[in-house]
Parts: structure tokens; sequence; C-alpha cells
């Protein structure tokens, strides 16, 4: 008897779990993810400073916002690729800046600085 109940739980559990739908929920704006194409604030290219880009998260309401930077390979051949680390930042003069002019750092909605 007690065989059955347990085949009849497994069935069921078994049944219920390939029948209900996935649960997919959006990713946070705020975080972005190049590798993805994720980028809800923008695939940023640096005019000055060399040129870098990045991938921007949406900006928070004090105008801080995570970017991804993109790194280049070691070799003048290879690919380049997006870094793991997304760090808390702001736009100053045209540049992403991980520091506030005259001393400060940006506060990200009291989000870490980096997240990895």
């Amino acid at each position: 008897m007690n065989v059955m109940k347990l085949l009849i739980g497994v069935a069921t559990l078994t049944t219920a779990l390939t029948l209900s739908p996935p649960a997919w929920a959006d990713p946070d704006p705020h975080i972005p993810d190049g590798n993805a194409g994720w980028c809800p604030g923008g695939d940023y290219r640096e005019k000055l400073s060399g040129g870098g880009r990045y991938c921007l998260g949406e900006p928070f309401s004090n105008g801080a916002f995570y970017a991804q930077r993109w790194g280049h390979s070691p070799s003048p051949f290879g690919p380049g690729y997006w870094m793991d680390g997304k760090s808390c930042s702001v736009m100053v003069e045209g540049t992403v800046q991980g520091g506030i002019p005259y001393g400060g750092v940006p506060d990200c909605n009291g989000g870490p600085r980096v997240l990895h």
C-alpha cells in the first residue's frame, strides 16, 4: 500500500513539473550583460582616452549606473571580450568614471561598488 502511494506521488510530481511553464524573469535593467547584448543604458564608446567601450545599465535616479568594460585580447589578432565585473560609475565629461570629481564614489542605489 505504501509503495503504491509513493508511486502515485512520484507520478503526480513528475507530471506537474513536466507540464508547468518555465519561470522566466526579466533581467534587472540596472545590471548590464554585454555577453548577452543586454545594455539597457546603451553600448557606449568613449571619444576620449583611447576610446573605451562600455555596456551600460539603466541609470539610477542620482545618475549613477553599472558599467561593464570591453577588454582587448593580449594578442593583436585575438578577439576582444566583455570583462566579468560591472562597476558602479558616473559619466564625467563624456567618460565613464568610477569616482566623482572632488572626491567621493558613485552610489548605485545602495548596491555594491562592483558586481561579479
